[in-house]
Order: structure tokens, then C-alpha cells, then sequence
């Protein structure tokens, strides 16, 4: 059985928060007023990845964590093999079919971590991260069987300012590598800031980064607060990248065919909800899809009181 290692899941939490502010500032203060995609050849980008993954990793209950035996998972030095947390099953439940068929189809993608850490890079490839969350908020039937609490995802004010953080993503174009053999298997930051393992380990991929431009880290900087995290947040109207246009992205065609997903369509045709469009279909570039969340909106006050905390 796998507990986190850190006594207060809400530490984990705070670290998350940290690194996916620190991400965001940094990537939008280097992309945001010019044309570049943002690639895996960034620092700050990878630091974005393990943040997002940290999300889904934390508070996912044991039966959904493998314990790796023998080489697989194992890295260099003393340390031994970690954990794999899989929740594959989770993410197909809100994913267009063709979209998971491709996934699972890669040439050297061939396991379930694989295709979550996958999928994460191409959601944030299609601009639909956000969008993503919003589905998978709502189905807090689907939720429970994966998390327990207090994980971050069951926690709504913890969503609410989540959502807002990824709104600055939207003035982002990227293009991350998600084929690589190399996602088969998790790296430690993404589990130690989740609090699946001690997070000391941290200090060990944060010290390699600290070469980087402007991304000098250490896991006092990380954990200490800040009043000037500030996010440029623009409309949340998210970009479709050039990958995705050969699939018509639709709010009925996000869900497969299931019971629980199409219950989870039908909630967002509702009309007790005032639609926010989050991304637009690349075939009809005037229809908005609508991926309205009930979370409410945090103020920037909101995230700086939050991060002090």
C-alpha cells in the first residue's frame, strides 16, 4: 500500500500550486509577445508537465498504484523503484475516441503511464487542458473511484483556482513531444510533489534545472510564499493547435458512449449554467466549445491569499 509522504496532504498540495504558478509566469514571460512554440526543449514547459501530472497523482488511491519489481522504474543510485499510478481509465472516460485509438496506438508508447503522461502533452498541444478538468469535475461519481480524499481534485475551492491558473495558458501555443518511450515510466518529481514519495527527493531534479535561465529552484523556494504571483489571464478561449484539426472537437464528441459520459454531455447542454467557450471547433471556427464550469472564478487577491497561505 502506497501513503504520502508528506504528513499534510496539503503541503503537497501548496507545492503543486507553486510550481504550476512559477511555470506559467515563466513560460508566458518568455512566449507571450512573440510567435515561438513552446516544446519540450524547455525547462519551465517540463516543470509545467510534472506540476499538471502532480494534480492527477495526488490522493489516488493505492488499488490505482502499481508497485514496480526488478529494473522497470528503477533509477540510478540508491533509490529504489517507484511507484507507477495509473488512471488511464479515468482519462479515456472524457476523451474523443480517435484521440485514445491514436494514444494507443503509438509506436513506443506501450503502457498506461505512458499514455496518461501522453495525453496530458497532447491535451495541452490541443489547448484543452482546461476544458479536460471541467468534464472531469463534474463527474464526481467517476472522481471517487479513483481519489480519496483530501486529493486535490476532490477539493472544489482547490479546482477553482486550478482553472484559473490554466486560463493563462491560453495566450500558448505548444508543441510537446508526447511519442517518446521515455513517458512508459514516471519520473520522481512529478510523485514527490504529489507526496507519493518523500520529497526530498526533489532537491535532486530541481538542483539539474538550476542551470536553466531564470529557473533557479530549490524546495525552500518552492514551498516559501510569494505576493507577486500573478497570472496573465486572458479569455478563456483556448487554441486549437494544427495536430487536432483532423478530429472534429465537439462538447458531444469529447465524452465516449457511455452512460456516465453521455450524462455528463447532457449536463453541459443545461441551460441552469451560462456556457463559457473554451476552445472552438477547428472545422466551424464560430462554434464555441462549451465547457462551463460551476467552480465559480477566483480573483488574482484570491490566488495570492491562497499561495500564502
Amino acid at each position: 500500500m502506497h501513503s504520502s509522504h508528506l504528513e499534510d496532504p496539503k503541503e503537497a498540495i501548496q507545492l503543486i500550486k507553486k510550481q504550476l504558478v512559477n511555470a506559467i509566469k515563466a513560460l508566458q514571460k518568455q512566449y507571450v509577445s512573440s510567435d515561438t512554440v513552446v516544446t519540450s526543449d524547455d525547462g519551465n514547459a517540463n516543470t509545467l508537465c510534472s506540476a499538471l501530472e502532480a494534480v492527477f497523482v495526488h490522493g489516488l488511491k493505492a488499488k490505482h498504484i502499481k508497485a514496480e519489481t526488478g529494473g522497470k522504474g528503477k533509477k540510478s543510485g540508491s533509490r529504489g523503484p517507484l511507484p507507477q499510478p495509473v488512471f488511464w481509465g479515468l482519462l479515456k472516460s472524457i476523451t474523443h475516441r480517435n484521440i485514445v485509438l491514436e494514444l494507443e496506438q503509438l509506436m513506443f508508447i506501450n503502457t498506461d503511464v505512458g499514455r496518461c503522461r501522453a495525453w496530458l502533452r497532447l491535451a495541452l498541444n490541443d489547448g484543452l487542458m482546461e476544458c479536460y478538468l471541467k468534464l472531469l469535475l463534474r463527474d464526481r461519481t467517476r472522481l471517487h473511484e479513483y481519489y480519496q480524499a483530501p486529493a486535490l481534485l476532490l477539493d472544489t475551492e482547490e479546482c477553482e483556482f486550478l482553472l484559473c491558473y490554466l486560463q493563462g495558458l491560453s495566450s500558448l501555443t505548444f508543441e510537446l513531444s508526447y511519442k517518446s518511450a521515455v513517458l512508459n515510466e514516471w519520473t520522481i518529481t512529478p510523485l514527490s510533489l504529489s507526496g507519493l514519495c518523500p520529497v526530498s527527493e526533489l532537491l535532486e531534479p530541481l538542483a539539474s534545472s538550476a542551470s536553466e535561465p531564470h529557473r533557479k529552484a530549490s524546495l525552500g523556494s518552492i514551498s516559501q510564499s510569494s505576493g507577486s504571483d500573478e497570472i496573465e489571464i486572458q479569455a478563456p478561449v483556448l487554441p486549437i493547435s494544427k495536430a487536432s484539426s483532423k478530429i472534429k472537437l465537439t462538447s458531444s464528441s469529447l465524452s465516449l458512449n457511455t452512460t456516465s459520459s453521455s450524462q455528463l454531455s447532457s449536463s453541459l447542454g443545461s441551460d441552469s449554467l451560462p456556457p463559457v467557450p473554451c476552445a472552438r471547433s477547428p472545422e466551424h471556427g464560430e462554434e464555441p466549445l462549451s465547457c462551463d464550469s460551476d467552480l465559480g472564478t477566483a480573483t488574482a487577491e484570491d490566488l495570492d491569499r491562497s499561495l500564502q497561505e
